[in-house]
């Protein structure tokens, strides 16, 4: 394994990451602006406008795979997917959307936790709530109140 050829490889694979280019499949189909997020052994991942993409190096033309270096003696799998998975982390973290949940959810149940240690402070859309809710238990009592009442004036009346 010759370390020149590895360290081109990379510095290839790295310069190609910062630039949008058009991917366009043997297929047909075009991906416009798209950044590489990273190689790996069988295809690279891209980022869109819509989204990630994996094309796979048998849907490219032969030049974009010589490119990556597919088929060559090159290591393109694994390890320069790390190299550049470790640059990418280091450059902007990508936050995923299974980790949005889980700061979401995590944060919910502080928020409940804290309701129920009683270290909550209601905010003025949560205070009219509650007033709301408190003028119609008060409404409720008044109206059984005076219902129980008259209830008891008939009952006496017919007895």
């Amino acid at each position: 394994m010759n370390p020149w050829k590895t360290a081109s490889m990379s510095l290839v694979v790295s310069a190609s990451l910062g630039l949008a280019d058009d991917f366009k499949t043997i297929d047909g189909k075009i991906y416009k602006d798209a950044t590489i997020s990273h190689v790996e052994a069988d295809g690279i991942v891209i980022k869109t406008k819509t989204g990630i993409s994996k094309i796979y190096f048998v849907e490219l033309p032969k030049d974009v795979q010589e490119r990556f270096h597919y088929g060559s003696a090159t290591p393109t799998g694994k390890a320069v997917t790390q190299r550049i998975d470790k640059a990418e982390s280091t450059t902007t973290p990508f936050v995923s959307a299974a980790d949005r949940f889980a700061s979401f959810v995590e944060k919910k149940l502080d928020e409940r936790e804290s309701i129920l240690q009683g270290k909550h402070t209601p905010g003025s859309a949560e205070l009219m709530v509650i007033r709301e809710f408190n003028f119609h238990k008060a409404f409720l009592a008044g109206t059984a109140i005076i219902a129980s009442l008259l209830f008891a004036i008939v009952w006496r009346r017919f007895k």
